[in-house]
């Protein structure tokens, strides 16, 4: 009985001495809350901010990339065009050599 008595006075005062850092600093609580809130919402305007950032370089690549591709499809397109030039101007010359000889 007597042990009982004295671990309900020791939860007793347990309780009381943790709950006084409570009393002596009731806003604690609510202001590290506040604080954690405003800590998330800057992480997360960061986040924002840097997938913007992200999505800009992506974008400045894929129409650095599309650029060359087209330079590239339009050098093989003169160098297509020279070809033929050169085949058609031998054709000719073929032609002409046969009616020469």
């Amino acid at each position: 009985m007597k042990l009982l008595i004295l671990s309900v006075v020791a939860i007793v005062m347990v309780v009381v001495a943790s709950g006084a850092a409570c009393l002596t600093d009731s806003d604690g609580f609510w202001r590290l809350r506040d604080e954690a809130r405003e800590r998330a919402l800057e992480i997360k305007e960061e986040a924002r901010q840097a997938r913007e950032v992200a999505r800009q370089q992506a974008r400045e690549f894929r129409d650095a990339q599309r650029e060359q591709l087209r330079a590239q499809r339009e050098a093989l397109r003169e160098q297509r065009n020279r070809m033929r030039e050169q085949m058609r101007e031998a054709r000719e010359q073929l032609r002409d050599w046969r009616y020469t000889y």
